[in-house]
Order: structure tokens, then sequence, then C-alpha cells
């Protein structure tokens, strides 16, 4: 992803869609609603390494886990770091990401996510999640929106 053509808070529709999504990884991975946010991360975790560790994944389950996981997680840095819910167009493909309040990073969760289920990335979203700050290291590299 090289080139950023476009990017938009997202609208009412899409934050609900992001928000149901967000409500069926919950769901699956038995959180409860007042599970604070670290317990939310263990659960989603521990619920990932079982699914990465049953080698017959399938296609579909893949692509379902990314984008509720995906929603959950972008929806956890938001409550936590006041980031936003942004639709992004990188070379011509649209995306949705969650980014810092001054556009200067941003985590396309949903494909972060499937990289992770599918076994191509490391499923290290929990110490993602704890590095960030508010004021991230300047040594971090992000897509940056504005």
């Amino acid at each position: 992803m090289e080139n950023l053509n476009s990017y938009r808070l997202v609208d009412r529709s899409e934050l609900d869609e992001i928000n149901r999504l967000a409500e069926e990884a919950k769901q699956t991975a038995k959180i409860a609603t007042t599970d604070a946010i670290e317990q939310q991360l263990t659960k989603m975790k521990d619920f990932i390494n079982n699914f990465i560790a049953n080698k017959n994944n399938e296609e579909d389950d893949i692509e379902n886990y990314a984008y509720s996981f995906g929603s959950l997680f972008g929806n956890l840095i938001k409550a936590k770091y006041d980031w936003e819910w942004y639709q992004i167009i990188v070379d011509g493909d649209e995306f949705y990401c969650i980014a810092s309040p001054k556009q200067r990073a941003c985590c396309i969760c949903h494909n972060y996510f499937y990289s992770i289920l599918e076994g191509s990335h490391n499923n290290n979203f929990k110490l993602l999640f704890n590095m960030i700050k508010k004021d991230y290291p300047s040594s971090w590299k992000f897509m940056v929106l504005s």
C-alpha cells in the first residue's frame, strides 16, 4: 500500500456495521460487556490462538473472523486511545482503518487480523495494543493520512 488516494471519517451506517461485527467477535470469544479491555484482549488472543492451532480453517471463517475481530480491536483502540474509524482508498482499493487523533498513524485492523488468522503474521496484536500511546514514538512506521 503506497498511494493513499483519499480518506474520510466513517458514516453512521459504516460505524453501525463495524459495531455489529465487533459484537459478533465478543459473542464468538465469549467476551462479556463488563470485561475490562485487558480481559477482552486476552480472550481474543486465546480464541485466535485456538483458531490458528486448528490447521483445517476455511477461507470463509478466516475472512469472517478478520472482519469481526478487526472491528473489535479497532473499537478497543478507539475506547482507550480516542482514535477514530476512517474509510480510506489506497491504490484504488477501499479499506477501513482506525486512526490517531491527528491522523498521523492508522491501523487497517481487518487486514491485520486477516494476516494473523491466515498465518502470515504473528499473533502479536495484544502487544501492539499495549504499545500504542497517544504520543507514539516518531520512529514507528504507520500510514500517514494527513
